[in-house]
């Protein structure tokens, strides 16, 4: 008989579906999850911290009552406690807190439950019929955050809810105490807070009185932002009256905008400490961009939601704090004025205030009373900024007196050497111009070539010793005054041949031949002060020459090879320069003085005209260049040319030179005029460039010839072009000659040489004498018959040495003149009262009366008696700026400088005593007078 046997399901699966089973009745059975461990008081608790016995709950709604918290589900959401002071960082929503606490003591059962972080929480205990009621509000105890009286039945465990309302940042602690120990701990916390706020308050009316004292942004912005972190302590430690601190909505807001303040002010007073508004950089935009974020994020607080609010002006707080810490650091790594200062201020309150925002966000866990070390650390560091910018103002007014008095000195010793230099100048230019005078007047009656040798030689030496004294006035001038710049339309090619001219002869000697060559692109007339150019050029040029070697010293004057508008190069290059001349030239130290000086007064003038100066070595040699700005006229109209460029176009041209500089130059010259050039370095070869030319009937139109050249010199070569019967066509001869060494105008005739130029010659020079040579320019006209003064004229002379007036008397009589002589002012003052002079020339240091003296004194009478002012022009050693200025102040109309030279006593007289003379003429300016 067969049995039926049961089959059990399989093992797998009926395990897990009694696993299943069970936990759905585990579930049903536990309706409520059991609550936190109970606090025990086995003891009378004193401050007993009780948060880690706590638990919290989240409600973003905020629809959650007492009833439905204190049952499951909600039961099961809630978290423990694991600190002392919960920081649970920026939360949207309510909070739920649950404790429970069982009361062990026989002899006491009443506490006080003290809530940090939240004045506006509620209580809610349990009312005995497994509910829970909200604490009455009389059993408030008034005070910091929020704080219940509660009665715990002995050996009953109670289990409290605290509904905490919506605050932006969620911080909570929990204590358990008696009542009086409760108010004896608000008390002396309360105590410590007035005195750190009553130490800011008076550290605030510090800084604001100080800063309208002494002026500065500095304290405004230091009280500005101790008043913010006073604002700010006391809004965390919940010490704003009543209504603010529990009104959940405005309590954070004003946090977060005393946060921006302190910022603005922090970054300010950043700004004003170490002068950022005057400088530029990442410090300067960085500060002011933290201040523009402050004060934008400002109202911000007001409109934006609670939390979005808090963490921008948390984050924008911590940005802040690190910039600052990197500031001082980088300040006081630097040395800079203060940094050492500004960084350990920085730390004081950097350190706390980061803590604060971290542990607000929930990063950094900490039970410190956070607003009491804010404050605390704020007191420190006002403290310390304030005693060290007390030390640092005593510093700073101690340098700046100590700076004065150094100007003071400096300028004492400045104006002694200056006066001493312009004593010095004058006592020994009086002489001088005596020396110099009577060699000129000896050079003019007849002599001995040994005599004349010898005065040429006196004359030379004078003139040197002249030109030293003049670069050490110069020099000091220009050191302690600076230069008046006079701008005015001038000719480039003039300027250059102007202070070319005045070392021909010296370079000639040195067998140095001067080659100029101003570009075609650099415009003809520019705007600049000719007159301080033409000096650098001079000074340039004697310093060069005194220094170069036999060879080639170009001149070149091109636009500013780095493309800059209206910027002219003045370079000079060539064989006679080299590496070491330069080099010689720039040590200040083994060179002489008269050198030095030069190159000082011309590196200072081109520095006074805002250009540049400068050596370079290349592989063409060495160079010496300034570059100044010179822009192009244009406003006045170019003086009527002499010679139509045009006429020239087509013409041929030889140039014969053994120098390939000059052929290149010339070169140069004469495309830009539309001439077709063949140049030769060797006479034969041009000899026989002729005969090919004249052979296929081409003829040359113009040989520019050199007169020194190997093998064949000028004259020779231009006998044998003159003489060669193949060389038929009239050809003009022009030869370029040294100062020395030029023929006679009867021995340039004879071998056929039309024109004799002195070399360096001019480019608008050339191409004047070659249209003029074809035939298609026209003859320069004559200048006008040199003005001489009318010998009738009655001249004064007011002067105390002996031989300046034999000087000036000597002078004078060459120009036909007679002259009274006066030894003193009050001589002078005696006869210009007494006769009617038509022109004074006055010395300004003289006995009894000096020349400024008198010449007022003159004007005063002829004011009073309705004269017409006769002319004086001040005739002394001093050429210093202040020296003229007060001779032209004395009522003086010009001022000559001693040693006078003839041509130029000669132009004065004219000028000022012609009948058809204007008032311009009359008020001639002493810069117009050349010196």
């Amino acid at each position: 008989m067969q049995k039926n046997q049961r089959k059990w399901p399989d093992s797998f699966l009926f395990r897990g579906a009694l696993i299943l089973l069970l936990a759905m009745v585990g579930s049903l059975c536990r309706a409520n999850p059991e609550p936190p461990p109970p606090f025990v008081i086995h003891s009378l608790p004193d401050q007993a911290r009780i948060t880690i016995y706590s638990e919290y709950l989240r409600d973003p709604s905020g629809e959650l009552d007492i009833q439905a918290v204190s049952q499951h589900p909600a039961t099961a959401g809630f978290q423990p406690a694991t600190r002392y002071i919960e920081r649970l960082g920026i939360r949207n929503g309510h909070w739920w807190v649950r404790v429970a606490i069982k009361n062990e003591l026989g002899n006491q059962n009443t506490f006080a439950l003290h809530l940090r972080g939240n004045p506006a929480a509620t209580l809610y205990l349990p009312d005995g019929n497994e509910g829970y009621r909200q604490l009455p509000p009389q059993q408030r105890i008034s005070g910091r955050g929020s704080s219940f009286r509660i009665d715990l039945p002995t050996g009953d465990t109670q289990l409290v809810y605290l509904q905490l309302p919506p605050r932006a940042y969620l911080t909570y602690g929990l204590t358990l105490t008696t009542v009086n120990g409760l108010l004896q701990t608000q008390q002396q916390q309360n105590t410590i807070y007035m005195l750190l706020a009553g130490a800011l308050l008076m550290l605030a009316f510090y800084n604001l009185i100080v800063g309208a004292l002494r002026g500065g942004a500095t304290y405004y912005y230091h009280c500005g932002f101790i008043l913010s972190i006073l604002m700010i302590g006391l809004t965390l430690a919940d010490l704003l009256p009543g209504d603010l601190s529990e009104n959940n909505l405005l309590h954070p807001r004003l946090l977060f905008a005393g946060m921006m303040l302190a910022m603005w002010s922090a970054n300010g007073l950043s700004r004003s400490f170490f002068n950022l508004s005057e400088q530029t950089g990442w410090l300067q935009y960085s500060t002011r961009l933290l201040q523009v974020l402050a004060l934008i994020n400002l109202p911000l607080t007001i409109m934006l939601p609670l939390a979005a609010a808090g963490y921008i002006s948390f984050a924008l707080v911590t940005l802040a704090t690190l910039f600052l810490l990197t500031m001082g650091y980088t300040a006081w790594h630097r040395e800079i004025t203060g940094g050492g200062l500004f960084f350990l201020t920085s730390l004081l309150i950097s350190i706390p205030a980061l803590v604060v925002c971290l542990a607000c966000l929930g990063v950094v866990q900490t039970g410190a009373e956070l607003p009491q070390w804010l404050l605390g650390a704020t007191v420190l560091e006002a403290v310390t900024l304030g005693i060290g910018l007390r030390l640092q103002y005593s510093q700073q007014a101690r340098l700046k007196i100590e700076r004065k008095r150094s100007e003071a000195i400096a300028e004492t010793v400045d104006s002694t050497r200056r006066e001493t230099l312009s004593r010095i100048g004058h006592d020994i230019r009086t002489p001088l111009s005596g020396i110099l005078g009577m060699a000129e007047i000896l050079g003019d009656t007849p002599l001995t070539p040994n005599q004349r040798e010898c005065v040429g030689a006196i004359q030379n030496a004078g003139d040197n010793l002249l030109r030293i004294i003049n670069d050490v006035l110069e020099h000091s001038q220009l050191s302690t005054q600076g230069t008046d710049i006079n701008h005015s339309t001038l000719d480039i090619h003039d300027l250059v041949m102007e202070a070319i001219d005045l070392f021909k002869e010296k370079a000639e000697e040195k067998q140095i031949e001067l080659i100029t060559h101003v570009h075609t692109n650099v415009p003809t007339r520019v705007i600049g002060d000719a007159g301080r150019l033409r000096q650098i050029l001079t000074n340039l040029m004697g310093a060069l020459v005194r220094h170069g070697s036999h060879g080639e010293l170009v001149v070149d004057v091109s636009m500013e090879p780095t493309g800059q508008a209206d910027r002219v190069r003045f370079g000079f290059s060539g064989s006679a320069l080299n590496d070491d001349i330069l080099k010689r030239l720039r040590n200040t130290q083994n060179q002489p003085e008269s050198s030095h000086l030069s190159l000082a007064i011309a590196e200072q003038l081109v520095e006074a005209l805002q250009g540049r100066m400068g050596t370079l070595q290349d592989q063409r040699g060495a160079h010496y260049w300034f570059v100044v700005p010179l822009p192009a006229e244009t406003s006045e109209a170019p003086p009527p040319a002499m010679v139509d460029t045009r006429t020239l176009e087509g013409k041929s041209l030889l140039v014969v030179d053994d120098s390939s500089t000059v052929t290149r130059v010339l070169r140069h010259h004469a495309l830009s005029w539309g001439m077709r050039v063949t140049a030769c370095h060797d006479p034969r070869e041009a000899l026989a460039s002729l005969r090919t030319q004249a052979n296929i009937n081409e003829p040359f139109d113009v040989v520019v010839l050199d007169h020194n050249m190997p093998g064949m010199d000028g004259m020779q070569l231009a006998a044998r072009i003159h003489e060669d019967p193949v060389i038929m066509h009239p050809t003009v001869l022009v030869m370029l000659t040294g100062v020395s060494l030029a023929p006679s105008a009867t021995q340039a005739r004879n071998v056929g040489i039309h024109r004799v130029l002195s070399k360096p010659v001019s480019s608008p020079r050339l191409r004047q004498v070659l249209a003029e040579e074809l035939g298609q320019g026209h003859r320069p006209v004559p200048g006008k018959t040199e003005h001489k003064p009318d010998p009738q004229l009655r001249i004064l002379v007011a002067e105390d040495h002996y031989l300046s007036q034999k000087v000036i008397r000597g002078m004078l009589g060459k120009l036909g003149l007679k002259a009274d002589i006066a030894s003193d002012g009050q001589e002078a003052l005696s006869l210009a009262e007494k006769h009617r002079y038509d022109l004074i020339l006055m010395d300004c240091e003289m006995p009894e009366m000096d020349g400024f003296e008198a010449t007022r004194r003159i004007r005063q009478f002829e004011q009073k008696q309705g004269l017409p002012a006769v002319p004086i022009v001040a005739l002394t050693a001093h050429i210093l700026r202040e020296h003229k200025e007060r001779s032209l102040a004395a009522g003086m109309n010009a001022h000559l400088p001693k040693p006078v030279e003839l041509n130029v006593l000669r132009e004065t007289l004219v000028r000022f005593t012609r009948p058809d003379a204007t008032d311009s003429d009359l008020s001639l300016a002493s810069d117009e007078m050349p010196d």
